[in-house]
């Protein structure tokens, strides 16, 4: 389990407990692009419904806060798998808006990589490195690759993505080829305070339970992970020398360590800003609430995690496997 993060002193707290303000392929085709409307908020078109985020620029503003909140927690690595200085092709599955690994592949540790980023939404930077490929596609389908293809197939933060996670696995396992890694980097929407600080009728704690039911009855998802449910799943799928690392992601400025601190304000950002896709589309739609009635509990919500006396975090986990080198795929 990953270690307890220390908390600011009470003399470096503000009296009213309270945070600081924060303020911080070319071609489509139209079906792909013929986006759905919903609250005010953007939805992908290709496979419509299958995700149930938002897709507009304010999401992907959150997205990318996310992204880089995950990748201070990990110590600025991005990949812990040991692959080789040599990296061939690389699929990044789920790829968003596909700015941290493929930046770190591009880069001169890995210039002969060959990158494919693979999402239901358009909405990669047109900017692309020449070896960075998009593919609109449902991961959730039979893979177009060829078996045996890749050195290295990515995840990052899919939970709540996914209904089917050993097809994911099953899939990601024939189309590396032997010796090949698979890494998969997620967080457990299932807020924590070793302090005791986050009571159980918060407000914090409620979202992230109907956050979760609402997943479930979306199509059996969940939010819920954990490191060692992943690490099962690799081996089931025949995945050996796995390994499932621990890290927590706090929310909010309250971490004494420097580093823990800008973490949390830019997770705090990402949940301030962003709550309301997160939030509006799954309750609206699978739990019966109103617009009204949702907008008023979030408001509770980013209130609790706005204090400095609410030590809360994330639990994420990074969980990296080896495809054996005996033989190929059939």
């Amino acid at each position: 389990m990953a270690a307890p993060i220390a908390a600011l002193s009470n003399e470096d707290v503000e009296n009213d407990d309270q945070y600081d303000d924060v303020s911080y392929t070319t071609s489509i085709a139209s079906s792909i692009t013929d986006y759905k409307f919903e609250h005010g908020r953007r939805y992908h078109a290709y496979k419509e419904g299958r995700y149930l985020l938002p897709n507009d620029e304010a999401e992907q503003d959150r997205m990318d806060l996310q992204y880089h909140a995950l990748r201070l927690a990990f110590g600025d690595q991005i990949i812990f798998a040991p692959v080789s200085e040599k990296l061939g092709r690389v699929l990044d599955a789920g790829t968003g808006t596909g700015p941290q690994l493929m930046q770190t592949i591009t880069a001169d540790a890995y210039p002969d990589a060959e990158i494919y980023g693979i999402d239901l939404s358009p909405i990669q930077s047109r900017f692309s490195a020449p070896n960075v490929k998009y593919q609109i596609d449902d991961l959730e389908q039979p893979w177009t690759f060829p078996l045996d293809h890749f050195d290295y197939v990515h995840t990052r933060i899919l939970y709540g993505s996914l209904r089917d996670w050993p097809l994911f696995f099953a899939q990601s396992f024939k189309h590396l080829r032997p010796g090949g890694h698979l890494e998969c980097q997620e967080i457990a929407v299932d807020a924590r305070a070793d302090d005791g600080t986050l009571p159980a009728d918060s407000a914090i704690t409620a979202w992230c339970r109907n956050q979760e039911e609402a997943m479930q009855k979306a199509g059996g998802m969940t939010l819920l992970a954990t490191g060692e449910k992943l690490k099962a799943m690799m081996e089931e799928a025949g995945f050996v020398d796995v390994v499932a690392k621990d890290f927590k992601i706090p929310i909010g400025q309250w971490p004494a360590d420097e580093k823990m601190r800008e973490t949390g304000t830019l997770q705090l950002v990402a949940m301030l800003e962003g709550i309301g896709g997160l939030t509006m589309a799954l309750w609206t739609r699978f739990l019966g609430w109103e617009r009204e009635d949702v907008e008023d509990e979030l408001a509770k919500v980013k209130a609790e995690w706005q204090r400095k006396d609410i030590h809360s975090y994330w639990p994420a986990y990074a969980v990296y496997g080896r495809k054996p080198l005996q033989g190929k795929t059939g």
